[in-house]
């Protein structure tokens, strides 16, 4: 059996909001055919408010069908012979470079997975999972991303870093 050339992680759970934008989609395309205030005589009221929902819906589903394709087609994770890419951090790094990998989990109100890559020169990048229903498998990413670390190591933890949340300013 072939080596695999890379190992990827996309998102998951993205059904819900393809849905929902394909649903609004049709929805905003049904207003916009059917507010027609030429029909009507010119009513200015009708045309602002008909088209301008209709618009709205329709830019909302075309922003959510839009977000949830290029969720399906980009990568959260990608590791080949050439490194490490986390194409939502906007990080890639040859093998060379990295220190070691590790996989962990986040608690920021939810519990996130998260990456945190420590290059030689010190340096250290997080990536965290921006949705918590997103469940990267961490043993199964670890074991992933070791396949192509070469002498890196990638070690994965069952502790939860706690991070205190956001507090509110007071006004």
């Amino acid at each position: 059996m072939d080596a695999p050339d890379s190992y990827e992680v996309y998102a998951e759970g993205v059904g819900l909001p393809a849905a929902l934008g394909l649903g609004s989609l049709a929805f905003g395309g049904w207003l916009l055919t059917t507010t027609r205030p030429w029909a009507h005589g010119f009513d200015l009221a009708m045309l602002l408010g008909g088209w301008g929902v209709s618009l709205l819906v329709l830019l909302c589903g075309l922003v959510l069908t839009t977000g949830c394709v290029l969720a399906a087609l980009r990568p959260l994770v990608r590791a080949d012979a050439g490194g490490l890419r986390l194409p939502a951090a906007r990080f890639h790094a040859a093998w060379t470079d990295i220190r070691e990998v590790e996989v962990g989990t986040v608690e920021l109100g939810a519990r996130h997975r998260a990456v945190w890559v420590t290059l030689h020169d010190g340096r250290r990048h997080e990536y965290v999972t921006h949705r918590p229903g997103e469940i990267l498998v961490g043993a199964e990413l670890a074991g992933g991303l070791s396949l192509f670390a070469g002498g890196v190591p990638v070690s994965w933890s069952d502790e939860v870093v706690r991070r205190p949340g956001r507090r509110k300013r007071a006004a």
